[in-house]
């Protein structure tokens, strides 16, 4: 069976690889032989004398990569880790590194005990990389262990799902000046608190099948305390069929100033978007509570096959959302309305309402239950008018069962 990938006899020879990819080699306990180096140190390749400086390399356990540009890992169980640390400073032309389905995977960089190199005072700098993918990796307990500091100048992109063990990426800390966001199972994060992050205690969305109960998107408790949770999420994403029901908990409702998009699509559980509070929540009083999204601008629903409400009303909760100005509305078969009538007031930016392919859609906007909206009579004998005064696109298309945009006693004016 095949223990490692590169043999430590051939660590000398593959100065010029720049992509490596392996997958599904259950076998393998080492990407690079690391277990011959530590066992002789005299170790000399039998039939082609290697060189004194490959000699000298091999005795100081040096592994180095000076042209390696891309790097996929994809479902090496026994895996423990990437890379020693003492193989960090000749990858200076990484680009792109992925992890993936790897269930022993602890770290991306070992620690080397004893050596120079794992001095704190060191600066780590990945000169050229681009992208970290880092999925499914359920032991995975950070980057690197080690105190230090840790530089991407070139980082655009990190992507960080079911890693429920990780706490910190680099404890020495890292910077990224290009990263814009950090992917997780929630969607994409501000990156403002840097790498240190528990990337996935929402650890109850994982790949398992609906019978194990109503599932969100949280831990019971509120995320707060939570560096990469829904207090710093700035887009919303649930696609291809997570096994999930409630995008947005109750006790999240109050963590969401961030939020600019939702995008969610492609899935056949999602039955509610946003939770309502209600009279028991103990992390509420009873009076009406304010839920205001002030950064909230788009609002993208896709294929929901299963989707009831998107905002769920309640006598303590009032949604409130000044920005959004983009909501679009397809093929949910099951959706009977949009809005409710309490909302009207936060509509007035909305620009764009497209609502398509919803069957069992009967009004785009419905009476609050047990609410009595106060309609003043003007002067003239008219009802005063609900208006919607930015919007410049309304297309409905494709509802058989609509009877109407409203079918209050209020007049609209577009």
């Amino acid at each position: 069976a095949l223990s490692s990938v590169i043999p430590c006899n051939a660590l000398g020879k593959i100065l010029k690889l720049q992509v490596l990819k392996i997958s599904y080699c259950s076998s393998m306990k080492e990407v690079f032989e690391t277990q011959g180096i530590n066992n002789s140190s005299n170790y000399v390749d039998e039939g082609t004398p290697p060189i004194p400086r490959q000699i000298d390399d091999v005795k100081h356990h040096v592994l180095k990569l000076p042209n390696l540009k891309i790097l996929k890992i994809d479902g090496c169980d026994l895996v423990e880790h990437v890379f020693p640390f003492s193989t960090l400073e000749s990858l200076r032309q990484l680009e792109e590194l992925m992890i993936k389905d790897c269930d022993a995977m602890k770290v991306i960089v070992k620690e080397e005990c004893g050596g120079e190199q794992t001095a704190t005072s060191e600066v780590v700098v990945f000169g050229r990389l681009r992208s970290i993918k880092l999925i499914n990796l359920p032991d995975l307990v950070g980057f690197y262990r080690g105190m230090n500091e840790f530089r991407w100048p070139s980082l655009h992109k990190v992507k960080i799902i079911n890693c429920p063990q990780m706490m910190v990426f680099t404890p020495g800390g890292s910077r990224a000046p290009q990263l814009k966001f950090v992917e997780t199972i929630l969607g994409k994060h501000s990156p403002e608190c840097g790498f240190n992050f528990h990337a996935t205690n929402i650890s109850q969305l994982q790949t398992r099948p609906p019978s194990l109960g109503h599932t969100t998107l949280c831990p019971a408790t509120t995320s707060e305390g939570i560096p990469w949770s829904f207090h710093n999420l700035i887009e919303s994403q649930v696609k291809f069929n997570a096994y999930v029901e409630t995008i947005i908990p109750s006790s999240e409702l109050l963590q969401l100033q961030k939020l600019e998009k939702i995008h969610l699509r492609d899935n056949t559980w999602v039955e509610l978007v946003f939770d309502a509070l209600k009279g028991t929540d103990s992390a509420f009083d009873e009076s009406e509570t304010v839920i205001k999204l002030p950064n909230l601008r788009e609002v993208e629903l896709y294929r929901l096959a299963h989707l009831r409400y998107i905002w769920k009303h309640s006598p303590w909760t009032t949604f409130e959302f000044p920005n959004l100005t983009r909501v679009y509305i397809g093929d949910c078969k099951t959706l009977a309305h949009a809005f409710t009538s309490s909302m009207l007031g936060c509509l007035l930016n909305l620009q764009e309402l497209h609502i398509i392919d919803c069957i069992r859609m009967e009004e785009v906007i419905v009476k609050d239950k047990n609410v009595v909206v106060e309609v003043e009579e003007e002067s003239d004998g008219k009802m005063n008018e609900i208006m919607l005064p930015c919007l410049k696109s309304l297309k409905l298309d494709q509802l058989p069962c609509l009877k109407g945009f409203c079918l209050g006693k209020e007049d609209f004016s577009f």
